[in-house]
């Protein structure tokens, strides 16, 4: 009888203790195993817009306030500009991708020959691009990139640009910084406002090297954009 009891008594006690030990183990494993993902990861896509101030000088040429290389025009000026980015994420603190840029001003005038033209200057950049979150909690991020870009001016005949025209402009070396924010929206997507400055330089060569110099283009952006992570979940 006492020998029945004993082993009733141990079968009690495994019976406690290897469910527990069981859950233990299992979660245990689950910390191991099964880890929730951050906000930023995996392929990434940005869409943005917002106004662009531009301005430009020559090395070799007298700017508005009539010193040797300052800025041609004595205020920026405030057009539009878009940008879209796609990349990766290497991890918390860092996503690299591809970005283009690019500024555009249309206008009216008239030639002096009395005759309407259309003209639309443009700035367009293609970048290397890397965003730095110093703090993996927040979403704001340092920017820098660098690339290759043109700066161009198409004039057609006529307002509007409904015939002709000629087409003008130069290719050159881009670089670009600026700091940003993420807030988080849902699950997949962030509102992203940006600032951003973006400069061009080239040299055309030949004889008009010699008396303009290099061409040195900025455009300083604030843009308001979304990024979304596709295929992504917390």
């Amino acid at each position: 009888m006492r020998t029945t009891m004993r082993f009733f008594a141990a079968a009690v006690v495994l019976s406690i203790l290897v469910p527990t030990a069981q859950a233990v183990a299992q979660r245990r494993r689950g910390l191991i195993d099964i880890s929730p993902r951050g906000d930023r990861h995996g392929a990434w896509v940005s869409l943005s817009a917002g106004p662009g101030w531009d301005n430009w000088r020559e090395d070799n040429a007298v700017g508005c306030n009539g010193v040797m290389g300052s800025y041609n025009r004595c205020s920026d000026l405030a057009k539009p500009s878009f940008a879209i980015a796609v990349g990766g994420t290497v991890n918390p603190h860092l996503r690299l991708g591809g970005e283009l840029n690019a500024w555009v001003n249309q206008y009216n005038d008239v030639a002096t020959d009395g005759s309407p033209f259309t003209a639309t200057e443009t700035l367009i950049g293609g970048m290397l691009t890397a965003r730095v979150f110093p703090v993996r909690t927040l979403g704001l991020y340092a920017k820098g990139g660098a690339g290759i870009s043109r700066s161009g001016v198409y004039v057609s005949d006529g307002y509007g640009g409904g015939y002709g025209g000629s087409n003008s402009g130069e290719t050159g070396f881009a670089f670009q910084y600026g700091a940003g924010y993420e807030i988080k929206l849902g699950r997949n997507v962030f509102l992203t406002p940006e600032v951003s400055v973006m400069n061009h330089q080239s040299n055309p060569g030949g004889p008009s090297a010699g008396n303009l110099g290099t061409l040195h283009e900025r455009v300083i952006s604030f843009g308001v954009g979304l990024t979304f992570q596709p295929g992504g979940r917390r």
